[in-house]
């Protein structure tokens, strides 16, 4: 199981399968994809340009989100709200491409979950991936490595899922 914090539902939950086509959750990711490869990367973070979707550009994203704000709530507050999102959507888009994931939303599960969350679902885990709390761990921690070490367990572990022939979750 990945060691990011992620919480766990059930994928065969009428309210799990509903949201999934939630049109604004839809339009959200568009939104991100089009703002991280354009003014994020280009503008924001142009150290990102060459690196998208790669644990280069995992490094240094955090370096970067630890460089500009003192925690993961100033991150996300009012004032850097668009930036502090791209930052999480790249991570979470990176460990997507890497782990042959998909973007998903959890449905509100309160008081633990109040507000949906967007994560990420690999078919090699029964839990998911949450780039919102690696960036928290990352805070936490202030190592400017904590996600790319994950990242690399991660990417090692789904390695070894594909040579041993893709087995289904819970058959592992």
């Amino acid at each position: 199981m990945p060691s990011t914090g992620e919480p766990t539902t059930d994928r065969d939950a009428p309210e799990f399968r509903q949201i999934q086509d939630d049109e604004r959750f839809r339009d959200w990711l568009q939104l991100q994809q089009d703002a991280v490869e354009g003014d994020f990367a280009g503008t924001d973070v142009p150290e990102l340009h060459d690196h998208l979707w790669t644990r280069e550009g995992l490094r240094i994203a955090e370096r970067e989100m630890l460089r500009r704000f003192s925690d993961f709530d100033e991150m996300v507050s009012e004032e850097h709200f668009d930036v502090g999102v791209r930052f999480v959507y790249l991570i979470g888009e990176t460990f997507r491409r890497a782990l042959e994931g998909i973007w998903v939303l959890l449905p509100p599960n309160p008081p633990d979950r109040p507000d949906p969350v967007c994560v990420i679902d690999s078919p090699m885990w029964t839990a998911f991936h949450d780039p919102a709390h690696m960036s928290g761990l990352a805070f936490d921690r202030r190592t400017g490595q904590e996600i790319s070490w994950i990242f690399d367990r991660t990417v090692k572990r789904h390695r070894k899922w594909v040579e041993a022939g893709r087995l289904p979750r819970g058959e592992r």
